[in-house]
């Protein structure tokens, strides 16, 4: 289950999108609604913004949330009573948990994918004129939707999923995922440092290890593929360096690591590039500096 929260300014034009039943492919169905005249579109909106008025200063009232389940989980929403009411319930719960109370709001189901979801639309400014908090929605929402999700027993997808469209990725992306799946492979497949550089040669992907400057401490990881590099940390919680020590043991024990020193395994890497990824070949140089050196505060 995931949530995808926006906000916006006019009512009308997401009540149209949420509950068109006039779209054959979208198919729209109400399923809920609090605090609104649920006639027609127009009188749902208008219900909005009636309660809206009462703090005409807030520019953003309205939250447009996308909820969606996995396509795995199709058999627990069934197009009947019983799916829709399984997805009510469970968005209630998500707006419960969010602290969305006491407000209007509607709950639509579209049935235009393949995976079961619904768009509910909430008006900020409660029933008695208060403003919803929305600070660090996207780090609560994250929680929330996982959760709910073992609560309810829903499909999880596996953090290294191969499952997602890669034809909707643009170029960019799709370099960073692939690195990132690779990277993640390897480090699941590895039980030392060791297996962790050889595997990743087998996929002609290089690892720089970073080090503090005027120092011999590594300070992180980064990770090079087809010309594409980025630090460990930044690709993954679970491929910065901390957490690959905690993996696969104590680097300095097993590898001597030389300052500013690259492990070049393949053909991905001794390129420059907008990450600062550049070629080892002068590391003798006094003038070349670690891969990522520490920005200074300016006054």
């Amino acid at each position: 289950m995931i949530a995808k929260i926006k906000t916006r300014v006019d009512f009308g034009g997401i009540v149209n999108y949420a509950n068109d039943q006039k779209n054959k492919k979208k198919c729209a169905t109400l399923l809920a609604h609090e605090g609104v005249c649920a006639i027609s579109n127009k009188l749902i909106a208008d219900s909005f913004y009636l309660q809206a008025s009462m703090r005409p200063k807030v520019k953003s009232p309205v939250k447009h949330v996308s909820l969606a389940f996995s396509s795995q989980d199709i058999s627990r929403f069934p197009d009947n009573e019983e799916g829709d009411a399984l997805m009510v319930e469970i968005a209630k719960k998500w707006m419960e948990q969010m602290g969305i109370r006491n407000t209007q709001y509607i709950i639509a189901r579209h049935h235009d994918t393949k995976h079961p979801h619904c768009h509910l639309v909430f008006n900020r400014i409660d029933n008695d004129g208060n403003l919803i908090s929305d600070s660090n929605e996207r780090i609560r929402n994250a929680k929330v939707c996982r959760a709910l999700t073992k609560e309810y027993g829903l499909y999880f997808a596996p953090k290294n999923s191969k499952a997602r469209n890669k034809s909707r990725l643009r170029p960019h992306q799709l370099r960073r995922y692939n690195l990132r799946s690779s990277v993640l492979d390897a480090r699941v497949n590895s039980r030392s440092w060791t297996d962790f550089i050889s595997t990743l040669k087998g996929q002609d992907i290089d690892m720089r290890f970073n080090h503090a400057e005027n120092s011999d401490k590594i300070r992180g990881i980064s990770f090079c593929m087809d010309e594409f590099s980025i630090a460990g940390s930044k690709l993954d919680r679970d491929l910065s360096f901390n957490s690959l020590c905690a993996t696969l043991g104590d680097v300095t024990a097993e590898l001597i690591i030389q300052p500013h020193q690259a492990i070049t395994l393949g053909g991905g890497g001794g390129t420059n590039n907008e990450q600062g990824w550049r070629d080892d070949k002068n590391k003798d140089n006094p003038r070349n500096e670690p891969f990522y050196k520490p920005s200074k505060c300016r006054r």
